[in-house]
């Protein structure tokens, strides 16, 4: 027998047939938004391989071979990369240290794992990660040690046990909880109280109804009943606490929190994040938000939407959005009465831009300008000033180094106009996008958290959705369990 050793001081030996996991210290990072996560690896040997399935597995991410055919996916749509393969005579592959020259991991943080059949050989691998990875943050990871024949079975369980504490000790992984279900299908409920029924318990699931269809939590998915049934082939919805502008009022009381509130107000602790689920390597995204902004098509999409004047500009956006930016505007107008920033920030817009059928730039992903859901205010360059952060790169400029300070930020009461309304901004991305807004009212619910504030006096002031006020609880409601 041999044993599996975790080199964390209090943690016990656990012992498991066939190989040993020699697991250096890993650094504790702040929970923060987890975002999908891919698996890279190159395998000389079926082990190396069989660990890189069962880490894809474990944590719900993607595979992806650096010996085979096809291209890198776009690093952007990963947020953590597992990275590893065979090392031999104290060094990792030779394929593996040329991919680690040529890729950039955007800031992503990368998780280094290796397997080796010799104690002896294995060195200071996380030395070696450290001097080759590039643009990523590197956290501490660990090695798979094979002595002599192994089950395929052991080196998967060992694997997948290595990879649940893994995401555990980085803060990504959430204890799965039997009310997660109700409290997620209640949150999306309430923010698309126009387009989504309320919540119920049916079928061993929590659903909600969108046109005549019903539609299933699915293990995080949000499926319909046809594709809910295999979630495993859907990647789970991707979620994170976005935290608003501070209001500029101590006293003001953020609708988002009241409507958190009124969805846990019964419960002792805030919402927690979904926990990381499986998926087959090859899952993709559900199709929620296309059904959900009926843009299943470029014509499907068009046909839903309007132009509207917005800030002095015509801009094409989604029909459901047109009340929520009008809301905006008035808000914002009024501020500018009185404020010399929001006037020079409005005097000083170059264009705006709404619906454009599209992908993500440099990504695969659907933008939510396709949707017509995202708006774009570009402000007049100034010197020395950043607003995007792949424009920043194209200048040759180190875009992670760039402070606040030196970002075309709209003035924070201009981006609290917007978020009392369901956007969210994306100059609080990590990948900065400053000019950028986007509509997504579960995010602000999510990030609110929870406190014993009183509800609004009004129901104007609940929402940015008109019809969130009848959705937030239904009657027979029991609490009891992407740019």
């Amino acid at each position: 027998m041999k044993k599996l050793l975790f080199c964390f001081p209090l943690i016990p030996i656990l012992v498991l047939s066939g190989c040993t996991l020699i697991w250096e210290d890993i650094a504790l990072i702040p929970d923060e938004r987890a975002g999908p996560n891919l698996v890279i690896y190159f395998a000389e040997d079926s082990g190396t391989r069989r660990a890189a399935k069962a880490i894809a597995q474990t944590s719900g991410g993607e595979l992806f071979d650096i010996g085979g055919k096809k291209p890198l996916p776009d690093p952007l749509a990963y947020d953590t990369f597992f990275v590893g393969g065979s090392a031999a005579k104290g060094r990792i592959a030779a394929r593996l240290e040329d991919f680690l020259a040529r890729v950039d991991f955007m800031d992503g943080r990368v998780v280094p794992f290796w397997t080796s059949r010799e104690e002896a050989e294995t060195g200071d691998l996380n030395g070696q990660f450290r001097e080759r990875v590039r643009g990523g943050r590197l956290l501490r990871g660990g090695g798979f040690l094979f002595a002599g024949r192994v089950k395929a079975k052991d080196i998967e369980e060992t694997a997948g046990n290595w990879t649940e504490t893994a995401l555990t000790e980085l803060g990504l992984l959430r204890a799965a909880g039997g009310d997660q279900a109700e409290d997620m299908a209640k949150l999306f409920a309430a923010a698309y109280g126009g387009r989504l029924g309320p919540a119920v318990f049916q079928d061993g699931d929590w659903t909600f109804e969108m046109d005549g269809v019903r539609w299933y939590y699915a293990q995080g998915r949000f499926l319909p009943q046809e594709d809910a049934e295999r979630p495993q082939d859907f990647r789970p919805q991707f979620l994170y606490r976005y935290s608003p502008e501070p209001p500029g009022n101590p006293d003001e009381i953020s609708p988002w929190r009241y409507v958190a509130n009124q969805i846990i107000s019964r419960r002792q602790s805030s919402f927690r994040m979904p926990y990381r689920l499986y998926s087959t390597p090859d899952a993709i995204r559900s199709p929620f938000f296309e059904t959900l902004w009926q843009a299943r098509s470029k014509a499907e999409a068009f046909s839903r939407q309007r132009w509207i004047r917005f800030l002095g500009r015509s801009v094409q956006v989604h029909q459901d959005i047109v009340s929520p930016l009008d809301r905006v505007e008035t808000n914002i107008q009024e501020l500018a009465k009185e404020d010399p920033e929001i006037q020079n920030w409005i005097k000083n817009l170059q264009s705006i831009t709404g619906w454009n059928w599209r992908n993500v730039a440099g990504s695969t992903n659907r933008s939510f300008h396709a949707y017509g859901v995202a708006v774009d205010l570009l402000i007049k360059v100034r010197p020395g000033m950043e607003t995007y952060w792949q424009w920043t790169a194209a200048k040759g400029i180190d875009w992670r180094s760039v402070p606040a300070e030196k970002r075309q930020n709209p003035p924070a009461a201009a981006i609290r106009a917007f978020e009392e309304q369901g956007f969210i901004w994306g100059g609080r991305w990590a990948r900065y996008d400053t000019m950028h807004f986007e509509y997504h009212p579960e995010l602000l619910i999510l990030g609110t958290g929870r406190d014993d504030t009183p509800p609004p006096r009004t129901d104007e002031n609940t929402s940015g959705s008109p019809a969130l006020k009848d959705a937030v609880v239904s009657p027979r409601d029991r609490h009891s369990p992407q740019s």
